[in-house]
């Protein structure tokens, strides 16, 4: 049997997956090439984040008591130039050495579902799993996008098994899969093989399937 390269998505024998392309070269080399200056990257958004609010304050101030319609819009500006130096926060820990601690799997999963907007449905076992927290999050979120599709008010129902040292998540998958699936599944598998896990797709494509190592 032939054995796909890591970052190939797989399925339950170890055969590239035929339900997902593979990911392009050319898309990886660009992920791969931004994610080289990443360090560089967050101090000059840092940088003009933190000049940006100085600057909303300021104006804030010269228009207490000005039109509402501008404070409105101010105020808007303000909080989504919050919600963006979160997001920068978040992005930077993903970049920074991680070591493996131990989570349980309904925070991870939890976790990953939020990142991506997705109500999750089914009843998950308490176990706990070690893993690098911060990458597995943002792996299980390219994972569950994958399955649930396109779409708002997405859900997905997981289920999930038990087994000698690991847990399984089964994950319905949506079809036709996104666009984006290829390169979201392609770095979901490298982090999650990483971790001492798998990720593969059922054979016939209607469900992807993340087994994770358990703690005793």
């Amino acid at each position: 049997m032939t054995r796909a390269p890591v970052l190939a998505h797989i399925d339950a024998t170890g055969a590239p997956c035929a339900h997902h392309a593979p990911a392009g070269a050319e898309a990886l080399m660009q992920l791969a090439l931004v994610g080289s200056r990443a360090p560089a990257f967050h101090h000059d958004c840092a940088s003009k984040l933190q000049g940006l609010l100085m600057a909303l304050d300021e104006i804030g101030e010269l228009t207490e008591h000005g039109d509402p319609q501008v404070l409105r819009a101010l105020a808007g500006a303000v909080e989504a130039s919050r919600e963006l130096n979160a997001l920068l926060n978040t992005n930077r820990a993903l970049t920074k050495g991680q070591g493996k601690a131990d989570v349980t799997l309904k925070d991870l999963v939890s976790r990953a579902s939020q990142r991506v907007g997705l109500a999750v449905q089914g009843t998950l076992p308490d176990v706990t799993v070690g893993v690098m927290v911060p990458a597995m999050t943002h792996a299980l979120a390219l994972v569950l996008d994958a399955a649930a599709g396109a779409g708002r008010g997405r859900s997905l129902a997981i289920t999930a098994t038990l087994g000698a040292g690991d847990v399984e998540l089964v994950l319905p998958a949506a079809s036709p899969s996104p666009a984006s699936a290829s390169e979201g599944l392609a770095l979901a598998t490298f982090v999650i093989t990483r971790d001492g896990g798998r990720l593969w797709c059922a054979p016939d494509g209607t469900s992807l399937h993340v087994q994770l190592p358990a703690v005793a």
